[in-house]
């Protein structure tokens, strides 16, 4: 069993613009400018730590390996996602008694869960894996108002938690593809959280992205080999601010050097959970007066209206000031080597099992639609030189650079090796 391994991840860096992402749909705000993500990342090696017997508790670290047993089947939870409510109740009474009995919490609503296949994506609601980059999948602002949302009686309760639960459902342990975490005690606070509006099919939230500027102070963990009666709980979002770990950045990790492996096959059941009586003695639950709820802007709403208005400049002051007494921002130039960016794109390609799942049938339908390998390789090359949201630096380059570095990648062993292993079919 391999005890840790090294990834490399796309960070975040604080650029000084919101940043946002669409997830399974196009962009729907003038203002995005038909942009599906809009910030700038930074690649990173990491290290990735086996969690098992580290005694990571979820009120520190903001994650957890418990010991979770189901009754239900890998058929059982397939057919949750295609929609058996029998099932679906079965496995939410179960885990609202493990959690009830493990938090000590008085209330629990479970309302959300996802089965993930790489190999399935599409079929019956099966999705493929959260990867490229780590994210919280909430924040205090939208998980406050959730809170508000989900009960009748906020005002009976001190404190809530926005807790998931992930599990695998295959017979067969977890061999790639995990779940990774980072423990919240190695966040640096609060320069490590940049704020992202997440805009879904039928919902908005903001969530955070990882900054890279401490990338070195995070210590990652992930748990080989789980089996279906594990289970890692890990927050969203924790309205008890007396807790070390409130909410937990996380992603799915491929580990290269497993050549030989099952698809991983998961399932993750979001909840709230409430205390009539903190253990903290702090009331920290919401109310709608103390968030000023009647303010809070849906993002999606907000950005139509700064389309309507037909803003063509940047709304920071800063980015104004800093316009008006230093002009347009200079971009990267090329170097007038093309070797200097191997590296870059190597990375870009190798990040390509953890693109969404719109990414990856762009490049499988490239691949389909080519003649030969290198047709399709070439195209895709060409796309990722060009590079349309600069996270390679060189969008800016004259035709002509971008020319010269797509041959060089097509010529270089490295480059095309790493390309037909991830990129053609075997």
């Amino acid at each position: 069993m391999t005890d840790s391994f090294e990834e490399t991840i796309f960070l975040s860096v604080d650029d000084q613009t919101r940043h946002w992402a669409y997830l399974g749909r196009k962009p729907s705000a003038a203002i995005h400018k038909s942009k599906e993500m809009n910030g700038t990342y930074s690649s990173r090696s990491v290290h990735i730590h086996n969690g098992r017997n580290q005694n990571l508790k979820l009120d520190e670290t903001s994650f957890e390996l418990v010991d979770c047993p189901t009754s239900l089947s890998r058929d059982d939870f397939y057919a949750i996602q295609q929609g058996n409510e029998d099932l679906l109740q079965k496995y939410h009474q179960e885990v609202t008694f493990f959690i009830k009995q493990k938090l000590g919490c008085d209330k629990v609503i479970c309302f959300n869960h996802q089965v993930r296949n790489e190999k399935q994506v599409g079929q019956d609601g099966v999705e493929g894996y959260a990867g490229g980059g780590p994210h919280t999948d909430s924040s205090p602002v939208s998980a406050d108002q959730l809170a508000l949302s989900t009960i009748d009686d906020p005002d009976h309760y001190e404190r809530y938690l926005y807790l998931n639960l992930w599990r695998n459902i295959a017979d067969e342990p977890i061999q790639n593809d995990h779940l990774a975490m980072v423990d919240e005690r190695t966040i640096v606070k609060p320069d490590d959280y940049i704020v992202t509006d997440l805009y879904g099919n039928g919902y908005t939230t903001v969530q955070y992205r990882l900054n890279a500027r401490h990338a070195a102070q995070h210590k990652w963990y992930y748990f080989p080999e789980m089996q279906r009666d594990e289970a890692i709980i890990f927050k969203q979002m924790d309205s008890d601010f007396t807790k070390q770990g409130r909410i937990c950045f996380h992603m799915s990790a491929h580990n290269s050097q497993v050549k030989n492996y099952k698809p991983r096959e998961s399932i993750e059941l979001r909840m709230m959970c409430y205390w009539k009586v903190a253990d903290s003695g702090v009331n920290s639950m919401p109310t709608s007066e103390n968030i000023g709820l009647e303010h809070i802007r849906d993002p999606e709403d907000f950005a139509n209206e700064l389309s309507l208005a037909g803003t063509g400049f940047s709304l920071n002051p800063f980015a104004l000031m800093k316009k008006f007494f230093f002009g347009k921002r200079s971009e990267a130039v090329y170097s007038g080597d093309p070797n200097d960016y191997l590296k870059t794109f190597v990375n870009s390609v190798n990040l390509y099992s953890y693109k969404p799942a719109a990414g990856k049938t762009w490049v499988e339908s490239t691949m389909t639609g080519s003649k030969t390998a290198e047709e399709g390789i070439l195209s895709i090359t060409t796309t990722l030189v060009d590079d349309g949201q600069n996270y390679a630096k060189t969008k800016y380059f004259k035709p002509s650079e971008k020319k010269e570095i797509v041959v060089f990648l097509m010529a270089n062993e490295t480059y095309m090796d790493k390309a037909k292993e991830k990129f053609v079919v075997s």
